[in-house]
């Protein structure tokens, strides 16, 4: 922090953090990756008594998912007030986010700005790095994508992100058409990312291995794509003629649709070649399931060959098309037969299995629960304060 953002944070902020209005400014309502990181930091501001205001800055999403309305309530509001100001946004938003902000009345200058950008690969891009740049703090939700920010000359506070699970029931397997008798993998992806990333090529092969090697075990994987806010119907055909035996679900899920689809399976598998995060692993843990994941990038902060399935890999150059801002970035390769041999020690003493799955949950919940993340926000809100 130079001098001059410390004036003017003193100018600005002459009161105790229970006197200064807190905004978070995103899409609360979007059911993507950057929406459920503003609401998994609205649920941890929550659990550390934070008052605060939510501003859906685009208006775009559809308001229909309960779980959605329990985080954000009444604390949504039409105009930001003076204070402190959390944009969840990635560097490439910067510029229509703030003209969409001065163009409803909101005064940019008239507050602090942190902004908690999400990011996939080693490096973050520079061109969206000088748009960081104009706000007077920055956020990191992972180790990687602070390492990621230090590499383009962006220094930033890790925080993290909770995945603490929504109260609730949880719809069952049949719900699903799931197998009840199943040992069951599941795999997310969204078609409308770049799917090398989240590489399910990879956990169809690991599928293969596992169905070669013991070909009368009981064993399903399941695999929910989605296509932004819709269906993957048409993707899904292509995919079921040529793997028949993987069950496929394609249909949009809200909160409680994906809690419990989670909560269905055995081992949420994720062979990925990068992640910022690694949301969908962590969401796991936290609901008691067996993870298995690459050992690369966000995930690491919480995955450890003690609480999970630690996957190893080689590194590889991406190449062009494989990724945006690929140029001079790696990112990595798991070994599927690695893979397979996690999970078939796993089918050979499910004891083991569980007591991993323990282990996970109670550390992801001590490292990435809502107060957790919710006291580290706080940690950051009061050195801007002091």
């Amino acid at each position: 922090m130079n001098d001059v953002t410390a004036a003017r944070i003193a100018k600005t902020l002459p009161g105790p953090i229970d006197q200064v209005p807190i905004t978070f400014i995103g899409h609360p309502w979007a059911p993507i990756g950057m929406g459920e990181q503003l609401r998994s930091h609205l649920a941890a501001a929550a659990a550390v008594h934070l008052d605060f205001g939510v501003y859906d800055i685009f208006r775009y999403a559809a308001r229909h998912d309960p779980a959605h309305d329990a985080v954000i309530g009444a604390s949504e509001i039409d105009r930001v007030p003076a204070g402190i100001r959390i944009f969840h946004i990635n560097g490439d938003e910067v510029e229509r986010v703030l003209e969409a902000f001065a163009a409803r009345g909101n005064d940019f200058a008239d507050g602090i700005n942190i902004i908690v950008p999400a990011w996939e690969l080693p490096v973050y891009p520079q061109l969206w790095a000088e748009q960081l740049r104009r706000f007077d703090g920055v956020w990191a939700l992972s180790r990687f994508i602070q390492d990621g920010l230090s590499a383009s000359g962006v220094e930033s506070r890790l925080v993290g992100q909770s995945v603490q699970p929504y109260p609730g029931p949880l719809l069952p397997r049949r719900h699903f058409g799931i197998r009840e008798s199943a040992f069951v993998l599941l795999n997310f992806f969204d078609l409308t990312s770049y799917t090398t990333r989240k590489n399910p090529e990879a956990v169809t092969a690991l599928y293969d291995r596992l169905r070669a090697a013991e070909p009368f075990r009981d064993i399903q994987l399941v695999l929910k794509a989605k296509s932004g806010e819709q269906g993957a119907e048409a993707w899904a055909e292509s995919f079921a003629r040529a793997h028949p035996r993987i069950h496929m679900i394609t249909t949009p899920l809200d909160t409680e649709g994906v809690r419990g689809l989670i909560a269905s399976c055995d081992c949420f598998v994720s062979l990925h070649r990068a992640e910022g995060f690694g949301r969908g692993l962590g969401e796991a843990m936290a609901l008691g399931r067996l993870a298995l994941g690459t050992g690369w990038s966000g995930n690491t902060d919480f995955m450890t060959p003690d609480n999970a399935l630690v996957v190893r890999h080689h590194m590889r150059a991406l190449g062009e098309g494989d990724y945006p801002h690929w140029q001079g970035q790696s990112w990595a390769e798991p070994e599927v037969d690695h893979a397979a041999s996690l999970v078939s020690d796993i089918l050979a003493n499910p004891a083991k299995g569980r007591a991993i799955a323990r282990r996970g949950q109670a550390s992801v919940l001590q490292s990435h629960s809502n107060r957790a993340v919710g006291l580290r926000m706080l940690d950051a809100i009061q050195e801007l304060l002091r």
